[in-house]
C-alpha cells in the first residue's frame, strides 16, 4: 500500500510540474525554388474564398503572417490588387479530430491511440482521465487530441491574377494538441513554417515552439499530461 501511495504522489507531482511548460510540437515541410535572397520584396496576402475574405480570425492570422515577413525584411504592398506585389501569400488551415489518446505507466507501461473520427471541429474541446488497476501498480491516463494542419503559399504577384499561377513556396505544418481551435496555435505553427526560411525543400523536420508562460491556456487542464507530441 506504502508503495501504491508513493506512486500516485509522484504521479500528481508530475501532472502539476507539466502545467508550466507548454510547448507546440510540428511537423514542418517545406518545398521552394527561391533560390536568392526576399528582403526587399513586396508581398500581399489573399483570401482563398469569400468566406475566408469577411473572415475577423483570417484577418488577425494576416497579421501574424505580414509581422512575419517583416522581420525577414520583407514589405507590404500597398498598391492596387496583389498582382503588382512581387509575391502573393495565401494561407489554409483546418483542424480534425478528436483521437483518443490512452497511455499508461506501471511495471508494464504501453500507450495507444484510438479512433480518429475525421471530422472538422469548431469550438473548444477536450477529455482526459486518470485510472488506477490496484493489481499492477498501472496509472492510465486518457485524453482527446486533435490534428491541426496549416498549407503556407507563395506565388509570383505577376503570375497570380493572369495565371498560370507560378508557385515558389509551400510550407505544410501538423501539429497533435489538446486545443481544437486554430488560434491559440497559429502564431506557433507560424513560427515554424517560417523558421530558418525559406529552409531546405523537400524536407520535413520536426520543430518545437515554447509557448510563453504568461499566455492565457483557457482550454488546457491544469492536469494534462504531456503528449510525446505537443503539450499545447
Amino acid at each position: 500500500m506504502f508503495k501504491r501511495l508513493i506512486a500516485a504522489a509522484a504521479v500528481l507531482l508530475a501532472l502539476s510540474a507539466c502545467a508550466s511548460q507548454k510547448y507546440v510540437v510540428s511537423d514542418v515541410t517545406r518545398f521552394h525554388t527561391l533560390s536568392g535572397a526576399v528582403s526587399g520584396q513586396t508581398f500581399a496576402i489573399v483570401a482563398l474564398s469569400p468566406d475566408q475574405e469577411q473572415s475577423i480570425a483570417f484577418r488577425q492570422y494576416g497579421d501574424l503572417i505580414n509581422a512575419r515577413l517583416s522581420s525577414l525584411g520583407m514589405k507590404q504592398y500597398t498598391g492596387s490588387g496583389p498582382g503588382g506585389a512581387d509575391y502573393v501569400v495565401t494561407l489554409d488551415y483546418q483542424v480534425l479530430g478528436p483521437t483518443a489518446d490512452v497511455q499508461s505507466s506501471g511495471p508494464s507501461a504501453f500507450s495507444f491511440g484510438l479512433g480518429y473520427n475525421g471530422g472538422f471541429q469548431r469550438g473548444f474541446g477536450y477529455r482526459y482521465g486518470i485510472g488506477y488497476d490496484p493489481f499492477f501498480d498501472t496509472y492510465t491516463y486518457t485524453r482527446q487530441l486533435f490534428t491541426r494542419r496549416l498549407e503556407l503559399a507563395m506565388y509570383k504577384g505577376s503570375t497570380y491574377v493572369s495565371g498560370p499561377k507560378q508557385r515558389v513556396f509551400e510550407g505544410r505544418a501538423t501539429s497533435l494538441g489538446q486545443n481544437s481551435q486554430m488560434e491559440p496555435v497559429m502564431p506557433y505553427m507560424l513560427d515554424a513554417v517560417f523558421s530558418d526560411f525559406p529552409g531546405q525543400s523537400g524536407r520535413t523536420k520536426t520543430v518545437t515552439v515554447k509557448v510563453p508562460e504568461d499566455v492565457e491556456l483557457a482550454n488546457t487542464p491544469s492536469t494534462s499530461r504531456p503528449s510525446a507530441r505537443s503539450t499545447f
